[in-house]
């Protein structure tokens, strides 16, 4: 049971591991990102 138990945390926490890894790899956009892109548009249509 205890062995049962290891392996399951064991798996969950490479799941983890792996999403996070690839969630940053993908370039998936910061909130600070998205408003300094919306200032830029802006700054674009005045001009």
């Amino acid at each position: 049971m205890t062995k049962l138990l290891s392996m399951i945390v064991a798996a969950m926490f490479a799941a983890v591991s792996v999403s996070a890894i690839a969630a940053s790899h993908a370039g998936a956009p910061d909130k600070k990102g998205d408003k300094m892109e919306k200032k830029d548009d802006k700054k674009m249509d005045k001009k």
